[in-house]
């Protein structure tokens, strides 16, 4: 816990350094800390109380922290307050509390309490939202920078950095990663905080792996293995049999099943594994496993057997996002064995774990795995894995658009401040040395004037030596912010177009024996999702151009170019209203998505069914219910009589899952009105449930 057990001894501090104008008010004041300090530590410490009880106390403190004058006496305990809720998960009371902190430390410019206000709301959205997650990390790192901290508390600007590159490195944006954490590997150096190099290095080495970069990855586990003596005993352990498992994963993923088998049976045999670290003992079993099958192992069954303990130690503590993968492994075991009617059966509950469990890496591997071992079924699977591969890639760019907006917002505002200061260097520069020259005309000689004189222009030569030095900086930094847009491209074009190849190649393998109608009609998608590839490739060439860096509305772009796009094909006059105001990309991303694909569905309709002339689009916003209105002027239909086609269903689908409702206005002759209503659209959802967020954020 971020407090420790100190809380009580600080606020006994607190409560003898408080004074006030009169002897009455210091003992007043100091009655109520005392309160607040043992409310809170029961709050906190106490394991027999209820969780209702302790929000009760909680509560008590938090009321009587809002009548105390403003000082860091009230925003410690109104930081104590918010991380209280945060850990227990209660949003509500969370939320209050923060804003009550963040208020209080702007009023006394607090920045150590501003940066905890902002480090409690990265917490509470990282999971769920990681881009405000990252902004908030960064506004964290701002205010502990101008703060004046000490001792344990130095690094906390390093612990900004390296959560925000955890978060760039959980959306694969692997460059501005790898950045921020040799910045938060600088900064700890510099606070002599050796005992968070080890997992610093472990996330290199994790981003490095990410970039298909085997070598230099395991050269930053070795780094991190240098510096295990700085951990605790119990640490030292843990990170030592973490980092031989990373290794051999490295090996395993760059196809070097030897050394990988060979490191992970080192592992497999350390003594207490299981005991100290059973979930990682399960990995390792199960690794070990599969690179023996993949090393030439042909006893199937002893390597089923090892993935089957593997899975029973994980379904014993309750990890099943690690399971998917150990179905997958027996998959392709059992294929391989020829067992094909089980290893078909393993791999559908792999893809079924997978999506319970949001593990959307493992999904597509396993997607990709059943398209070969289900022959009957392989257009479907590849589909899923073409239209996942498709979402992903979407989330990952929003996001990332969205990281490079923060980034840009924040180095404005640093060239600016940098440059209000060298103006004003210069201005008092300039200053004193007329003031010096004038001086001089009146009590020196003309050689000491003259002498002046050589001085100043020494002086001005400095000043322009300095400006040409920070030019040079300013062309270094946009080569920088050049390589790493074309590295982001090249990501794009590699991750995003090359996967959905993939997936269309491996479905135009499975109809390239067949000419019934069926697959004729496939065919025909699959040119239409070429032809979708081809405006994917212009869209990435498009961002190119500056103006992708200004600040955008991508959602409601997304909608124009798709409206666009349907224009261009089928003649169409479409109109798309929406209100300008309302900030369209601070929707949750499941709303945008779902959204997005039921316009979609709506207008490739019309141009199929409806035989109209025009359609409009109409996006507004009513307190926190969206309403989405799509009508057309075509021949209409009778709602009574309609037949729900796939498209439909997946219309009704998607409205379901943002718990929207659906109305159908139609009749023959008279066109149609879709009309959507999706409610809470100003609602965020929860953080997740963790024992506590700020420690587990700072894990490797």
């Amino acid at each position: 816990m971020k407090w420790g057990l100190c809380t009580f001894l600080g606020f006994t501090l607190l409560c003898i350094g408080c004074h006030s104008s009169t002897k009455g008010d210091s003992t007043a004041n100091s009655v109520k800390n005392d309160s607040i300090s043992l409310w809170i530590r029961w709050a906190n410490d106490s394991s027999a109380l209820s969780s209702i009880k302790k929000t009760r106390f909680l509560d008590k403190a938090y009321k009587q922290t809002l009548e105390l004058p403003n000082g860091s006496e009230k925003t410690e305990v109104l930081a104590q307050i918010s991380y209280a809720h945060l850990v227990s998960r209660d949003s509500l009371r969370f939320k209050q509390a923060n804003s009550s902190l963040m208020k209080a430390a702007k009023k006394i410019e607090d920045y150590k309490a501003h940066g905890l206000a902002h480090w409690d709301l990265a917490d509470f959205h990282k999971h769920q939202q990681p881009d405000s997650a990252y902004y908030h990390y960064r506004e964290a790192y701002k205010q502990f920078s101008k703060a004046d901290l000490e001792g344990s508390i130095r690094d906390y600007p390093a612990r900004m950095l390296y959560a925000m590159a955890q978060i760039k490195e959980r959306i694969k944006d692997y460059v501005g990663a790898e950045k921020e954490a040799i910045q938060a590997i600088e900064l700890y150096k510099q606070f002599n905080s050796e005992d968070r190099l080890p997992g610093s290095y472990d996330l290199l080495a994790t981003i490095q792996t990410g970039l298909q970069k085997f070598d230099k990855a395991r050269e930053y586990y070795a780094k991190s293995e240098s510096y295990f003596e700085s951990l605790s005993p119990r640490k030292q352990f843990e990170f030592n049999a973490r980092n031989i498992n990373n290794v051999a994963s490295t090996y395993q993923r760059n196809r070097n099943f030897e050394k990988a088998s060979e490191l992970f049976s080192s592992l497999e045999k350390v003594d207490s594994l299981f005991e100290r670290e059973p979930k990682l003992y399960a990995k390792v079993l199960s690794s070990s496993a599969y690179c023996n099958f993949r090393n030439g192992d042909k006893d199937y069954n002893k390597v089923i057997t090892k993935i089957d303990h593997s899975s029973s130690i994980l379904d014993s503590l309750e990890e099943r996002y690690e399971l998917a993968r150990n179905y997958q492994y027996t998959a392709e075991v059992l294929a391989k064995a020829g067992d094909t009617a089980n290893a078909l059966q393993n791999g559908k509950r792999a893809v079924q774990i997978a999506k319970e469990t949001d593990n959307n890496d493992r999904l597509l591997n396993s997607l990709k795995l059943l398209t070969t071992l289900d022959k009957n079924n392989a257009p479907a699977h590849a589909k899923a894995y073409f239209n996942l591969s498709e979402e992903l890639q979407l989330q990952e760019r929003t996001i990332q658009d969205k990281f490079a907006r923060i980034q840009m917002e924040t180095d404005e505002i640093i060239e600016q401040n940098e440059f209000l200061e060298r103006r004003t260097t210069w201005l008092a520069g300039i200053t004193i040395g007329l003031l010096v020259l004038g001086i001089g005309i009146f009590i020196i000689i003309s050689q000491r004037i003259s002498n002046q004189r050589l001085k100043f222009k020494q002086k001005q030569q400095e000043s322009n030596q300095e400006i040409y030095n920070l030019m040079l900086a300013q062309h270094g930094k946009l080569e920088e912010g050049k390589k790493s847009e074309q590295k982001r491209v090249s990501e794009e074009l590699h991750d995003g177009i090359l996967g959905q190849m993939l997936g269309i190649r491996l479905v135009l393998s499975g109809l390239n024996e067949r000419t019934d109608p069926s697959a004729i009609a496939q065919r025909e998608e699959l040119i239409i999702k070429l032809q979708e590839l081809e405006e994917e490739i212009r869209t990435i060439s498009h961002e190119l151009n500056a103006s992708a860096y200004q600040k955008v509305h991508n959602f409601i772009i997304s909608i124009k170019e798709l409206i666009q796009n349907v224009h261009g094909s089928s003649g169409m006059d479409i109109a798309f209203n929406y209100e300008e105001h309302f900030e369209w990309d601070r929707l949750n991303g499941d709303v945008k998505i779902n959204t997005y694909r039921i316009v979609q569905e709506l207008l490739q309709n019309c141009v199929k069914h409806a035989k109209c002339k025009t359609i409009t689009v109409s996006f507004t916003k009513d307190k926190n219910v969206l309403h989405l209105i799509v009508t057309d002027d075509g021949v209409g239909f009778d709602n009574s009589k309609g037949k729900k086609g796939i498209g439909l269903k997946n219309i009704i689908s998607r409205a379901k899952k943002l718990n929207a409702t659906l109305a159908f206005n139609s009749a023959p002759g008279k066109g149609t009105e879709v009309v959507i209503k999706i409610p809470n659209i100003d609602l965020h959802k929860e953080s997740p449930k963790v024992k506590d967020l700020r420690t587990t954020m700072l894990e490797a």
